[in-house]
C-alpha cells in the first residue's frame, strides 16, 4: 500500500548552557614611572569587557579584559589615575556541539579589593561574574501532509521563530577633540567614560546599516592647578555597515554597541598648548535578527484502512514576543556626608540584575551604585558611594509559557543637583535591552508507518447517528467511527472543527 508523506524542516531551539561562573582576578602591580607616589587610595573601579567568544566542539571560550582604574591622592592631595588591564580566559563545557549557537553574555564584578603595599606598589584581588546562556538551533523533520493508505491527519498551525547567528563586529574610532573656549589647559586625564547609543538602523540583504552616537565624558586636571578638576563632554557620530548573514527586510532585528576599550590622552595643538584630547575607542556592534515562520504540523493521525504507527516527539520551539529597548528614569535624593561642599563628577553603574516574570509583565530589578568625586570644606578631594535598588516593569503583551529574557541594563546620562549641603538629587537614565521570548513545547508527528498486517473492519456507504456534546471535536468523532473529518463536516454542513452546541450528527462512512 503506497503512502506518500510530505515533510518539512523546523528549527528546534535547545538550551546548551544557562548559568553563571566566576573568574578570579589577581595582579600585583607597580605605578607607572610618570605617576607620583600614593598617599591615599580613594577608589579602584573595575570594568570588565568582552573581547571575543568562540565555540570549538562542546566548549565555549570567553576572552575578556578587566580594566582596573585606580584613583588616589598624591602627597599634594591631587587626584591621580592609573590604569591596569587584567586579561582572562574562561572555558565552559556545553551539553552538545552546536554549529551556529546563539550566545548571550553579561559580566559584572562580584568583589574587588585593592590595597597599597607601598607608595608605588598595589595588590589587587577580585572576581568577575560571567552570566552565560548558550542556545543551539537544530533541524527536525515533521510530517505536514500525506496521501494514500486512507490516512487522516489532524493538522495545526505552528508558530516558530528562527534566530540567525549573532554577529559581533568591532569598530575603531580615532578623534582629536579640542577643549571648549575658556577652558584651562590639560594637565592630565583623571577619568573618562563613554557609551554608544544606537539612533537608527536598517536591514538590507545580508547587512545592517547602523547609525549611533558616542557620548564621551572626560574629567581632567588643569595644567596650572593640578588640584582643580574640569569636565568636558563630547558627542561623536558613528556609522557602520554590519554583515549579518541571512538578514533581510522581513526580519526583526536588534543592535547594541558595547565599549571594548577607551584611551584618552592629552595632546598639544599647533601653538604648543595642551588643549587637545586624543581619543581612541573600540566599539563592539552586537547584531541579532529573528525571522518568524508559520508551519503546518500534525499532532495526531489514523488510517481508515489499517492500523498505523506514528513517531511522536515533543519539540522545543521559540516565539519572539518583543525586542525590548526601553529607557527608564531613575530619581533619588541622597543624604551627603557631613562636610561635603561640591560634587566634581558623578556616575552610576548597575549590578545584580534579576528578572521576575508576572502574568502581563516582567520586572527587571537590580542595584544602582551611585559614585562621585567631591570636594569637602577643606578643599580636599573625597570619594562617595551609595547603593540603591531599582526596578522597572516591562510589558508582555502576549501569553507565554516559559519566558526567556536576559536583559542588558546600562546607565546612560547621570545628572545631579545639590539642593543643600546635605541633600543631592540624582537623575540617571537606564536603558534596558534584550529579546523577550516564549519557549514552549509542541507535540508533533515526525514519521508514520502503515501496518498492513492489521487491517480495520469497515463497512462502506453506511450511515450512523450520533448525539454530540457541546465543544466536542469533530476530529475525535471521526477517529472513533473510523471515517474522515471532511465526510462529517460535509454531511452535517459544519464549518468549525469544534461544535458550538449539542446536536444530532450524521456519520457517513466514506
Amino acid at each position: 500500500m503506497e503512502l506518500n508523506l510530505r515533510k518539512q524542516t523546523v528549527m528546534v531551539n535547545e538550551v546548551l548552557y544557562d548559568g553563571t561562573t566566576e573568574q578570579p582576578l589577581e595582579c600585583d602591580v607597580l605605578l607607572p614611572d610618570y605617576c607620583p607616589d600614593i598617599q591615599k587610595i580613594l577608589r579602584c573601579e573595575v570594568v570588565p569587557s568582552l573581547l571575543s567568544r568562540s565555540v570549538a566542539g562542546d566548549r565555549l571560550a570567553v576572552d575578556g579584559v578587566a580594566v582596573a582604574h585606580l584613583y588616589y591622592l598624591d602627597e599634594n592631595n591631587c587626584l591621580r589615575h592609573a590604569e591596569y588591564k587584567i586579561p582572562y580566559t574562561k572555558t565552559i563545557e556545553l551539553r552538545g556541539e552546536p554549529s551556529c549557537p546563539s550566545i548571550q553574555i553579561s559580566q559584572s564584578i562580584d568583589y574587588f579589593n585593592c590595597r597599597a603595599v607601598s607608595a608605588r606598589r598595589v595588590d589587587m584581588r577580585g572576581a568577575v561574574s560571567i552570566s552565560l546562556k548558550v542556545c543551539a538551533q537544530t533541524e527536525q523533520e515533521i510530517v505536514c501532509g500525506a496521501q494514500g493508505g486512507g490516512l487522516q491527519l489532524c493538522s495545526e498551525r505552528i508558530e516558530n521563530t528562527v534566530q540567525l547567528p549573532e554577529t559581533v563586529r568591532q569598530l575603531s574610532i580615532r578623534e582629536d577633540l579640542e577643549l571648549g573656549y575658556g577652558k584651562p589647559a590639560i594637565g592630565g586625564v583623571v577619568r573618562c567614560c563613554a557609551a554608544a547609543e544606537v539612533t537608527d538602523y536598517k536591514a538590507i540583504s545580508g547587512k545592517l546599516v547602523a547609525k549611533a552616537e558616542l557620548n564621551l565624558r572626560i574629567l581632567y586636571q588643569c595644567e596650572d592647578d593640578p588640584v582643580h578638576l574640569e569636565m568636558m563632554e563630547y558627542t561623536l557620530p558613528v556609522s557602520q555597515v554590519v554583515d549579518l548573514d541571512g538578514v533581510d527586510e522581513d526580519c526583526i532585528c536588534s543592535l547594541r554597541y558595547e565599549l571594548c576599550s577607551l584611551d584618552v590622552t592629552a595632546k598639544h595643538n599647533a601653538d604648543g598648548e595642551s588643549r587637545i584630547f586624543g581619543v581612541e575607542a573600540v566599539l563592539g556592534a552586537c547584531a541579532c535578527a529573528w525571522r518568524k515562520v508559520t508551519l503546518e504540523g500534525c499532532c495526531d493521525c489514523y488510517s481508515t484502512i489499517c492500523e498505523c504507527k506514528q513517531t511522536i516527539r515533543q519539540v522545543p520551539l521559540l516565539r519572539l514576543l518583543d525586542v525590548v529597548s526601553e529607557a527608564c528614569m531613575y530619581k533619588e535624593t541622597l543624604d551627603l556626608p557631613a562636610g561635603t561642599k561640591t560634587i566634581i563628577d558623578l556616575w552610576c553603574t548597575p549590578s545584580g540584575i534579576t528578572t521576575r516574570p508576572e502574568p502581563d509583565c516582567v520586572t527587571v530589578s537590580g542595584k544602582l551604585n551611585i559614585c562621585m568625586f567631591a570636594y569637602d570644606h577643606d578643599g580636599q578631594t573625597v570619594y562617595i558611594e551609595q547603593t540603591h535598588s531599582f526596578s522597572q516593569k516591562i510589558a508582555v503583551r502576549e501569553a507565554y509559557e516559559t519566558l526567556l529574557f536576559s536583559p542588558q541594563v546600562r546607565a546612560q546620562n547621570a545628572t545631579f543637583t545639590m539642593s543643600s549641603q546635605e541633600k543631592l538629587e540624582v537623575r540617571c537614565s537606564l536603558r534596558i535591552t534584550g529579546s523577550l521570548c516564549s519557549q514552549y513545547r509542541k507535540t508533533v508527528i515526525c514519521d508514520i508507518a502503515l501496518d498492513e498486517s492489521h487491517p480495520k473492519e469497515r463497512q462502506e456507504n453506511m450511515l450512523y447517528l450520533y448525539y454530540a456534546s457541546e465543544q466536542e471535536q469533530v476530529w475525535e468523532i471521526a477517529k472513533r467511527y473510523n471515517t474522515s473529518v471532511e465526510a462529517i463536516q460535509q454531511g452535517n454542513q459544519l464549518e468549525d472543527a469544534v461544535l458550538d452546541s449539542s446536536k444530532m450528527l450524521l456519520i457517513p462512512m466514506k
